[in-house]
This record gives structure tokens, C-alpha cells and sequence, in this order.
């Protein structure tokens, strides 16, 4: 994969504040899609796992794929996986407006690291629902 260039992870981190409030959305669907037992075990492992897919692939479609996955195997709820994929999906215009203000920039690539860095936000939220603040 080649080197994303510096002006576009510059538009990236210039919308963290987008990309928390994104991220506490998905976080507050997921808490609100649980049962009470499964609000006190959470889901952090597999937010995680999510994470983790997402920053290892640049494909988007193998991503919204592992989530449905996910979701089939019921780790998490099928509700909630078609919502965060619609959602995560749609930032693909955030990164096309980035990725337009930058030569050379690959609109796929800061996609999926706008995605990853939600979902590293989203995994925050989570703990803090679980385990701090609801």
C-alpha cells in the first residue's frame, strides 16, 4: 500500500471532532442494541476485532463483509451491523472531499483510515458505556 500524503492525513485529523462524535453515534446504537447481560459483559472484543480488520485491509467491501460475518455468527447484533456498515459506508464523501483537496491522494486509503479511526473512538465510547458512564 503506498504512503498516504501528509496533507491528507493532515484533512484527516483536522475532522477528529466529526469522526468522535461519529464514533459515540456507534457506540450509543450498539448499547442501545444490547440486552441488560450483554450491557454488563460488552462488546469491546469485538469492536476491537472490527478495529483491527479495518486497519489491516484497505478493501471497505472486506470490511463490511467481516462485520456481517460478525453479525451472522450473533457476536453482535444483525441490526446494528447493517447500521455502523450504512454509516462507516457513508463516510466515503468525507473522503472524497479530502481526497480532492490533495494530488495524489487515494480516496479508498483515507476512507478506510477515516473508518479506522472511528471505530478506534468507537471501542472508547463502548468502555466508557460499559464500564463508566451509563
Amino acid at each position: 500500500m503506498k504512503a498516504m500524503p501528509v496533507q491528507a492525513k493532515m484533512g484527516i485529523a483536522a475532522q477528529d471532532n466529526t469522526w468522535v462524535e461519529e464514533a459515540h453515534q456507534i457506540a450509543r446504537s450498539l448499547w442501545n442494541s444490547l440486552s441488560p447481560k450483554e450491557r454488563k459483559d460488552g462488546k469491546e472484543r469485538q469492536l476491537r476485532n472490527i478495529q483491527s480488520v479495518a486497519e489491516e485491509t484497505p478493501c471497505w467491501n472486506a470490511l463490511a463483509l467481516f462485520i456481517r460475518y460478525q453479525a451472522a455468527r450473533g457476536e453482535i447484533p444483525k441490526g446494528w451491523a447493517e447500521n455502523t456498515v450504512s454509516r462507516l459506508e457513508g463516510l466515503q464523501q468525507q473522503a472524497k472531499k479530502i481526497a480532492s483537496r490533495v494530488r495524489g491522494a487515494d480516496e479508498k486509503a483515507i476512507h478506510m483510515e477515516i473508518v479506522a479511526r472511528v471505530l478506534g473512538y468507537a471501542v472508547r465510547w463502548h468502555v466508557w458505556d460499559v464500564k463508566g458512564g451509563s
